[in-house]
């Protein structure tokens, strides 16, 4: 079997067991729009520090405010997290024009030996000029990844740089308390995730 399959294989299997996780430690699904839960008591963000698409700090302090949709990914991924970043934009796009929406939209990568943040801003304002992105050093990383349930391995010796990044795929959506509101797993409908987003916020 070729490395991207058995990477992809790898990943499918991250993602489900994601999805386990989630359904046993948090969540009262959203329904019946989209495959996501609602967690019944917002999960505090612990401390980090990582650094965004400008190179500047960024701490759990600045998800406050405001709300704020992650990805976990990479930008050398060659099919999911582009599918990923494009659902995003559409659920971006579905809610243009909505009163009183703040939303952010943010591409966590989990590749920071690759990913600068200039690499990263480049690759994220393709899909939307407003789009930010994050990383840092893997010990920052596995802070928030651990707190919004993803999972990814990078391999531990390569001899080039052109290698996966095994990861989850789900999105996470952080309330303006700086807090852990929701989270969405795949397969991703975009009319579903802008919908049940309108629902969450008009209730907040």
């Amino acid at each position: 079997m070729k490395l991207k399959h058995l990477v992809m294989a790898l990943v499918g299997l991250i993602a489900f067991g994601a999805g386990i996780f989630l359904a046993f430690t948090a969540p009262t699904p959203v329904e019946p729009q989209s495959q996501g839960y609602v967690l019944d008591q917002p999960r505090v963000l612990p401390a980090f520090e990582l650094v965004d698409e400008q190179g500047d700090r960024f701490t759990e302090e600045d998800f406050k405010g405001h709300w704020s949709l992650l990805y976990f990914g990479f930008t050398y991924c060659p099919d999911i997290c582009p599918g990923s970043l494009v659902v995003m934009a559409q659920v971006k796009q579905a809610l243009a024009g909505e009163d009183g929406m703040d939303d952010r939209y943010y591409l966590v990568s989990v590749d920071p030996d690759r990913d600068t943040p200039e690499r990263i801003r480049e690759y994220v304002t393709y899909f939307d000029p407003e789009f930010l992105g994050l990383t840092g050093e893997f010990q920052q990383l596995d802070v928030i990844t651990q707190a919004a349930g993803a999972v990814y391995r990078v391999p531990e010796m390569t001899e080039t740089e052109d290698y996966l990044v095994a990861h989850s795929s789900t999105l996470t959506l952080i309330d303006p308390q700086g807090r852990i509101h929701a989270i969405f797993t795949s397969p991703f409908n975009p009319e579903a995730i802008a919908s049940d987003l309108q629902r969450i916020q008009a209730a907040w």
